[in-house]
């Protein structure tokens, strides 16, 4: 308030002072005018000086504001001055921001210089825009020399071009290849793995990172071939024990002595029952493996879901009966997809089974296959008894349990949504999950790949 108070004084103060040098000079030329016998002409004359060293002052004023060191203002009283000197203080507060500004940009560009990732800014036309130096040991991209040119030219890969022209939306909302990040072998080095991410920056730019992820590579392989080999190990074993207790079991009925078959009966059923379990465990981790192995689903047509869906339910309604389920189906039967059916109907099966097996009798599940906002949804509600939230994070990881007899109790293998991620994701969709204890859980996938954007 004493600032504004001040400035309006100083403001009064000039405007005062200018009328009153004004009102002086036109005061002396009437008084010589009426001197001389011309007091008009001689007024005249005053005022066009008047307006010629306004003239002046303003050009001068010009000159200084295009280039203050070679046209110096001197400092004079009057609007002019009050105008120069408060164009002065805006041009020194804009040095000062633009100094600020410069330093904080020297900051993030050695900060992100200084990142073991590789950075590239690109523009909407996929050309570079700026660089820092990971991205010349990692990319083959040096700045400043590769300024303006095409980032998919000098780092050539059909799945990378795809990511890079993926519609804003998907980018933004997370699009499973672009959350999970595509890998590919360096165009430098063929031994080293980059995950590549594209992250928008802001309405004209967008962020490429890239990441040497070699050592991680190497042991998810390492791991994965591990779990590939000891479930393909215990396959032949499993079929034996599994065959010698069927031949048990069958003998068991001839056998007079009911003592004998009394103690014998139940650990044999017990025994064959989980050696159905453990031989379906095996199952489901060499169908993960076979997942893994692959970076895209093959033997992708043209499906309808609707009918995959209908084919699931069917097989499954001896589940439902027993627990006098109420199904819902909403199903958009002209909604189409392309991808592999086996793949899709093994995930689709897998969330119904799971609602099934976690939704108390007299229960309902709904399922919906309906296309919203260009994409295909597949959404798989039940009333069941609900998930808490801090758990959702890591259900798709494998065996992974809630509680230690939740899946044993309801006679899952631990993998069924490990297989439903996996699947997702060869077929560029996601997963969602929302769940509330006691008031059941919604699956939601969402399918990108709609066949408008293949056509």
């Amino acid at each position: 308030m004493a600032l504004a108070t001040a400035s309006l004084l100083a403001t009064f103060s000039t405007v005062r002072y200018d009328l009153y040098k004004y009102g002086l000079i036109l005061t002396l030329a009437a008084l010589l005018g009426l001197m001389i016998g011309y007091p008009i002409e001689t007024m005249f004359i005053a005022i066009i000086g008047l307006l010629a060293w306004q003239v002046h002052s303003l050009n001068q004023l010009y000159l200084w504001v295009k280039n203050p060191n070679k046209h110096p203002l001197s400092e004079t009283k009057g609007q002019i001055y009050l105008l120069h000197r408060e164009l002065n203080k805006s041009i020194e507060t804009n040095r000062q921001r633009k100094k600020q500004i410069s330093n904080y940009l020297k900051q993030f560009r050695s900060a992100i210089s200084a990142l073991p990732d590789a950075i590239v800014f690109i523009d909407t036309s996929g050309k570079i825009q700026w660089a820092n130096r990971n991205a010349r040991s990692l990319l083959g991209i040096r700045w400043p020399n590769d300024s303006e040119l095409v980032f998919s030219d000098l780092v050539r890969d059909p799945s990378l071009d795809k990511l890079l022209s993926m519609p804003a939306k998907h980018v933004a909302a997370g699009s499973s290849i672009n959350e999970q990040g595509l890998e590919f072998a360096s165009p430098l080095n063929r031994e080293l793995t980059l995950n590549i991410k594209v992250v928008p920056y802001t309405h004209d730019l967008r962020m490429v990172v890239a990441r040497d992820v070699s050592r991680l590579v190497k042991v998810n392989r390492m791991h994965s071939d591990f779990v590939a080999n000891v479930s393909h190990e215990l396959k032949t074993p499993l079929t034996v024990l599994r065959g010698y207790l069927e031949i048990l079991q069958s003998k068991l009925g001839g056998i007079n002595d009911r003592e004998s078959v009394s103690i014998f009966a139940k650990p044999l059923e017990q025994m064959a029952s989980q050696s159905d379990r453990m031989q379906l465990i095996v199952n489901d981790l060499l169908y993960l493996s076979k997942l893994e192995d692959r970076q895209a689903s093959s033997q992708q047509t043209l499906l309808n879901i609707d009918q995959t869906i209908n084919s699931v339910v069917e097989s499954l309604q001896g589940k439902t009966t027993d627990k006098n389920l109420k199904i819902e189906l909403r199903l958009a039967s002209d909604l189409k997809i392309i991808g592999n059916n086996s793949e899709l109907h093994s995930a689709i099966s897998n969330l119904i089974v799971n609602a099934i097996s976690y939704t108390p009798k007299n229960g309902t599940i709904c399922i919906e296959w309906q296309a919203i906002n260009g994409d295909a949804h597949l959404v798989i509600a039940d009333n069941g008894i609900g998930i808490s939230e801090s758990h959702i994070p890591r259900l798709t990881e494998r065996f992974y349990r809630i509680d230690e007899d939740r899946s044993r109790d309801g006679g899952g293998t631990g993998l069924g949504l490990a297989i439903v991620k996996h699947v997702l994701q060869r077929h560029d969709a996601v997963l969602e999950i929302d769940s509330k204890l006691g008031k059941g859980s919604t699956f939601r996938c969402i399918f990108h790949r709609l066949l408008p954007e293949i056509e």
